[in-house]
């Protein structure tokens, strides 16, 4: 998948064999240029970065942004790769976005099937149940990839306006206000949201861990963007990480 603007917009994709390289992946589906001896992605499809402006091509691999050239990954049987065209001079990186979800919970990075748990109020089974359909290890008890149903209360801390830059939330929380970036145009609250989709990476070793935030004013709104998740996964398709309604619907996409 090619996009751009916080995957806001979609430029080309397409189906490619496991086995090579994700730069080969990539000119399988589009047009590209590249520096440094065929390492570094300039432009796709005649997009251009502008580093000086702070616009540049970055890629995904399950929702786990890369530590490599694309050169130097081998895509594995179920790998989804995204690149994405942004804005990245607030957030320089992004380590985990929700838009391939179930990913990077079910093939992880480097071809690492992770070890997943679910915790939260019963409507978390329901994650936990479609995990397993789809392949992922899920497991009891504290594992490197996670994923955490809770309200805005229980998740304040991890989702504060004093680590989002550092975490990549490009969708977090200010005294139980949601807060969404937009980009050039900053961050603005978001009074209206009752929930969110949030993804991070706990640890410092890329795709050495992960977890998803499933948050809500109450247990109600959180389960409400559960059912979301379980539902209507194309919603958040191509997102970075999503504020939701009462009823668990998107309202809103960080970076867009």
């Amino acid at each position: 998948m090619v996009t751009r603007d916080f995957g806001s917009q979609r430029l080309a994709g397409g189906r490619v064999a496991p086995g090579q390289t994700a730069m080969n992946a990539l000119r399988g589906v589009a047009s590209v240029r590249t520096a440094y001896a065929g390492r570094f992605v300039t432009a796709i499809d005649g997009l251009t970065g502008n580093r000086s402006a702070g616009w540049d091509w970055l890629f995904y691999v399950n929702g786990i942004e890369s530590d490599r050239g694309a050169a130097d990954y081998s895509l594995h049987a179920g790998d989804t790769e995204w690149w994405d065209y942004r804005y990245w001079t607030d957030l320089i990186s992004v380590p985990v976005v929700i838009g391939d979800w179930p990913e990077p919970f079910v093939h992880g990075f480097g071809g690492r099937g992770p070890k997943v748990s679910v915790t939260g109020p019963p409507c978390a089974a329901g994650l936990t149940a479609l995990l397993r359909r789809a392949g992922a290890r899920t497991l009891a008890g504290s594992q490197p990839y996670s994923i955490v149903v809770e309200t805005f209360a229980q998740a304040a801390g991890a989702l504060s306006p004093t680590v989002w830059s550092d975490r990549g939330l490009s969708v977090y929380l200010d005294h139980g206000t949601v807060v969404v970036y937009h980009g050039r145009a900053g961050s603005h609250p978001l009074p209206a949201a009752a929930g969110l989709i949030v993804a991070y990476r706990p640890g410092s070793v890329t795709g050495g861990s992960a977890r998803m935030v499933i948050a809500g004013r109450t247990v109600f709104d959180a389960c409400a963007a559960v059912a979301t998740l379980i539902h209507d996964p194309a919603s958040i398709r191509g997102t970075y990480a999503v504020a939701t309604d009462a009823a668990g619907h998107p309202i809103a996409a960080g970076g867009r």
